[in-house]
């Protein structure tokens, strides 16, 4: 094998013969020279973003036209809270499919074989999973809040509230800029268009819609990228063959040397794991991976407002399914993609480099290999409606927090609706562009997509179990919570580059982002914040009963279209145990039964890839037909009501509306009036069906 040019015949095309030195390699798969034109580059970015503005917006207008919704501040921060299961499900998979979601999943699958998918989608659907607790918990114990850090307030007062503040604005800036940094360094390398430009005109078209439609638009968007993401999958050939190729590619007989193979591209045996196999989860790097990941995006769920404002905005019937049902459809973006992606690009001997995988880049080079153009501009248009969706998602949050915890508690306490509406719309606007460049900051100094998702942890972990305990806990006191936060904070920080410095001797952006120092700091962040608070809390236990976080007050009072047992103790008691056990049960199933069960296979076989493969389809083909037709059916009421006034007299209707507004108006004033309209409409059925009957 080491003595042919090329080694194999299904990467001929990456390989020559160069007389005098031999069979030498692609020195990088994209080599500085993009696939598509920047016109179709600048296309994409301008021309999407101004359809889902426009289209997004429309919708909007027509929920609001035919369907009577009220354009209020509460509206634009919380969508009505009347949110229902598939929509919640929907907007969940949007909103946690990040650029990171394509890209830095089919990375670890380039870098550890079919473990890194694994982890990738395990490791970040548990936090999905159980944060339904807290969703649900919301409910219980803070129906009218706005934001997670209007909660903290009022349970711990003024110095929580900053120090959680910060640290939740710190977790939209790191996500924001992940999506941003991701969706520049794709569209850079497939299109030629200037990295610096993308950066700052991704979020441009985020922020139109945003602005037209806050939250429900962000929702609407999120329900259309999601159909998008799914039905625009691809699914690599057959497993037999891709089993044959990937034993070939990791052979202990593949020559590795220069120049038959350069520095950082994959050849050969997989450091670290079982008889250097890509098919195997008996890997070290993937196993260390997975908990970085797992402690990672505790941080980023738990610390990111945006998933309390998806709380908030969901009706209480449907909160526990919508995240359980969400995480789990979720759960097949990253195993499906990447596994086929990620393992694509290894069967195919693509020769991407380190630094090209650390970039994202592993998606479009293996859609490139595969389909050619068409590929490229598939995986294009996928990863912007992720990094759309997800990024609107952030600017809601960011907007909710800033005009909530910053405008109304410490500028203007008697802030009417409409003038925090005009605050929220001034904050998305202004993130939006702050992010921009600041995502231009990043790729100057050269910060990677894959870097900062496995410092995110270190930065934001030493909150998580102090903001769960807010809710869950009543020992839990302010004091433990200040002090976990900051001091876990800081120790993480010192214990990951101290680390580096020990291992590789220097710290910088190479050393700081390699697994050691990153698993020392997240789990060192994460544990130190949760045992200071514990610690704390049981000496000097708050002993709280949430009756402050249940008198936070909405702005605009609205009345509600749910009926009041939906907010019935025992209702959201017996919801709350039934998201428990199948949060708790679902997270042991794919964290700990799952990995375990495919020790003993060792080196898959072709029949147990096949297997896996068959499992990676299916769950992506039930979850897109679940994603795609749930929303439809459970909107189908409003769908019909949009489409009769779309096609009825706009004048009728008006007429129609204002007999009705004064039918209601009598029969709030005369209660007798409602009660004999009640008892003839009785008789009017009973009649009709005895007729029928006859």
């Amino acid at each position: 094998m080491s003595s042919e040019c090329p080694p194999f015949d299904f990467s001929g095309k990456y390989y020559h013969f160069h007389a005098g030195v031999g069979c030498v390699r692609q020195t990088s798969f994209f080599e500085g020279r993009p696939v598509l034109n920047q016109g179709l580059g600048y296309s994409v970015i301008l021309g999407f973003g101004a359809f889902f503005a426009i289209f997004t917006s429309f919708l909007v207008w027509l929920e609001k036209r035919y369907v009577g919704a009220h354009h209020t501040s509460e509206w634009f921060n919380t969508a009505g809270r009347n949110v229902k299961t598939g929509l919640i499900a929907s907007v969940i998979v949007s909103q946690w499919t990040w650029a990171a979601t394509i890209l830095q999943s089919s990375n670890v699958a380039w870098q550890y074989g079919i473990s890194g998918p694994f982890w990738y989608a395990s490791g970040a659907t548990v936090q999905v999973l159980l944060f339904g607790i807290m969703a649900i918990e919301i409910k219980r114990k803070a129906p009218c809040a706005h934001t997670v850090c209007e909660i903290v307030k009022a349970r711990w007062g003024k110095a929580a509230h900053i120090v959680f503040l910060a640290f939740c604005l710190l977790t939209n800036i790191i996500v924001t800029a992940m999506l941003v940094l991701g969706g520049s360094a794709v569209v850079n390398a497939l299109t030629g268009v200037n990295i610096y430009a993308a950066s700052f005109l991704i979020p441009l078209g985020v922020i139109v819609y945003t602005l037209a439609g806050g939250l429900k638009a962000t929702f609407l968007a999120s329900y259309i990228h999601s159909v998008i993401v799914y039905t625009a999958s691809d699914k690599l050939g057959s497993p037999r063959i891709v089993h044959s190729r990937l034993r070939e590619i990791a052979s202990k007989l593949r020559s590795c040397h220069e120049p038959i193979s350069h520095n950082g591209q994959s050849c050969g045996p997989v450091d670290g794991n079982y008889k250097g196999a890509y098919l195997t989860m008996l890997s070290s790097g993937g196993l260390v991976f997975g908990i970085i990941n797992i402690v990672g995006n505790f941080g980023t769920v738990f610390v990111d407002n945006g998933y309390w404002v998806s709380a908030i905005a969901a009706r209480p019937s449907s909160t526990h399914k919508g995240y359980l049902l969400g995480g789990l459809v979720w759960f097949a973006v990253p195993f499906s993609l990447a596994t086929s992606l990620g393992l694509g690009a290894l069967a195919l001997d693509l020769p991407l480099t380190e630094d090209e995988a650390s970039h994202g880049l592993v998606p479009p080079a293996t859609a490139i290999a595969l389909m050619g153009k068409g590929g490229s501009i598939l995986l294009l248009t996928m990863l912007f409606m992720a990094v759309t969706s997800a990024g609107s998602s952030e600017l809601i949050a960011v907007s909710s927090l800033c005009t909530y915890d910053i405008y109304r508690t410490y500028i203007n306490p008697d802030a009417t609706g409409r003038k925090i509406l005009s605050v929220s719309r001034a904050v998305v606007l202004g993130f939006g562009c702050f992010m921009g460049l600041f995502a231009v900051i990043l790729n100057k100094v050269g910060v990677s997509l894959g870097w900062m998702y496995l410092a995110m942890g270190v930065l934001v972990g030493s909150a998580v179990l102090p903001i769960a305990f807010m809710l869950l806990w009543r020992k839990a006191n302010a004091i433990g919570a200040i002090l976990g936060t900051i001091v876990g904070c800081i120790f993480g920080i010192v214990t990951w580059l101290s680390v580096a410095s020990v291992e590789y001797g220097r710290v910088n952006l190479d050393t700081t982002g390699r697994n050691a120092p990153m698993l020392a700091g997240n789990i060192v962040s994460i544990l130190t914040g949760g045992a200071i608070h514990a610690v704390c809390s049981l000496r000097w236990p708050q002993n709280y009963n949430w009756d402050t976080t249940r008198q936070i007050t909405m702005v605009e009072k609205e009345k509600s279209d749910l009926p009041a047992e939906e907010f019935k103790e025992e209702k959201l008691t017996k919801a709350r145990s039934w998201i428990v056990k199948w949060g708790v049960g679902f997270t042991i199933v794919i964290v700990m039964l799952w990995p375990l069960f495919t020790l003993p296979a060792g080196e898959f076989s072709v029949g147990y890839f096949t297997f896996w493969a068959v499992i990676a389809i299916a769950w992506g083909t039930i979850g897109s037909a679940v994603i795609i037709a749930l929303p439809l059916f459970e909107s189908w009421e409003t769908i019909e009501n949009v489409c009769i006034g779309m096609f009825t007299n706009d004048r009728l209707m008006e007429k129609v509306e204002e007999i009705n507004f004064k039918l209601r108006s009598i029969m709030l004033a005369i209660p007798e009036a409602e009660r004999a309209y009640l008892l003839e409409k009785e008789k009017a059925k009973k009649n009709e069906a005895t007729s029928s009957e006859q």
